[in-house]
């Protein structure tokens, strides 16, 4: 299936609409062609002993940093959202604010790297940004995940916050993510034998 960005309905005929098909984004391509190089790249030019050495600040910086930030530009837009007109307003959930700030709290300071590296600044420094950068991808691609899921459980119950369907998506949220962690290492520690 092939939607057009502004909502309108599927595309019928792709045929007659070949600029539209050309403009689409495919997420699935972005989240398993595109991403798993760039992520791996990231992680095999890292300097291990100072990743491992401050494992613990990056994992807080990377999980509950962008958490904490996901649910505050999603209250924030909710917020925002309420001040529009009735008829926009009502269009918009309180799952789907959630759900944009999941996508938009994953942050990747290309740039700021870029310029650590010009600048030779200090490693323990590099190495929280560069793992936090990595790491906190991840957890908004996860997170995005278990807000969808939520969502999808949520229109199944009574209405109303819905206990189990949250229980379940934060049970999605740490399967999937310990999950992508050991496929991960064990990629990393696979590629290190064959390369060493």
């Amino acid at each position: 299936m092939t939607f057009q960005y502004v909502f309108r309905n599927e595309i019928d005929d792709m045929q007659e609409n070949e600029i539209d098909l050309k403009a689409t984004f495919d997420p699935e391509i972005f989240f398993n062609i595109i991403l798993p190089p760039i992520i791996f790249h990231a992680g095999y030019s890292l300097k291990r002993k100072y990743f491992f050495r401050n494992l613990g600040a990056i994992l807080t910086f990377a999980i509950i940093g962008t958490t904490v930030s996901s649910f505050i530009v999603g209250a924030l837009m909710y917020g925002c959202v309420q001040l529009m007109p009735p008829r926009l307003a009502n269009s918009f959930t309180f799952l789907d604010t959630l759900y944009f700030g999941a996508l938009i709290s994953s942050t990747d300071p290309l740039t700021i790297l870029a310029i650590f590296n010009d600048l030779n600044v200090d490693v323990n420094l590099y190495a929280l940004v560069f793992g936090e950068s990595v790491l906190n991808d991840a957890v908004a691609i996860v997170l995005s995940g278990s807000i969808q899921h939520y969502g999808k459980r949520y229109q199944l119950g009574t209405g109303g916050f819905e206990i189990k369907a949250f229980f379940q998506a934060v049970g999605d949220f740490c399967g999937i993510f310990m999950l992508s962690l050991l496929i991960g290492a064990l990629m990393g520690c696979i590629t290190a034998l064959i390369s060493f």
